[in-house]
């Protein structure tokens, strides 16, 4: 005779942890893109020295140089990118914090704006004619590993949605 508990699949018991705990960590990936926007927005063009290396093969300290006009444009772009972070990385935090954790259906399907807007940063850069010898942009990475982690993330949260009523 087998107990209630040896029915339970694999996929049973690990759906209830991620189920309630799920939240948490796409929370944690929302706060990274946060700060990824703060960075942004202190530091402008210097937030990360790879992205004019690897786009335009020159260090911000070298765009300031040869061409200062375009070096201020590039960082006003920097600053202003990383408000938008910041931005949606909020609007993200709220919906994860109240009604995804509620299970609201709606609140689920709103997440995945997170993995799109990761998918199409990720894919952004497959458009972007790098520099030869510069080292690849680091979102050219991250854009790939957020679309992966928080696709996968909200797949397994997926059995804590409320189901409408009958």
């Amino acid at each position: 005779m087998s107990t209630p508990s040896a029915n339970k699949s694999i996929a049973t018991i690990g759906g209830g942890f991620w189920v309630r705990h799920g939240w948490k960590f796409l929370l944690g990936l929302v706060v990274v893109i946060g700060l990824f926007g703060i960075g942004d927005i202190l530091l402008g063009l210097d937030a990360d020295p790879a992205i004019p290396e690897g786009v335009a093969g020159m260090s911000p300290e070298e765009m300031r140089e040869s061409s200062p006009d375009l070096a201020r444009h590039s960082d006003l772009q920097v600053r202003a990118g990383g408000i938008q972070l910041v931005v949606i990385a909020t609007l993200w935090a709220v919906v994860l914090i109240f009604p995804f954790r509620r299970g609201e259906r709606w609140a689920w399907w709103t997440m995945w704006t997170f993995p799109g807007w990761a998918l199409a940063v990720a894919v952004m850069f497959l458009f972007v004619d790098l520099q030869p010898g510069m080292p690849i942009p680091p979102p050219a990475i991250s854009g790939w590993v957020f679309f992966g982690l928080t696709g996968l993330l909200l797949l397994a949260t997926r059995r804590g949605l409320n189901r409408p009523p009958a």
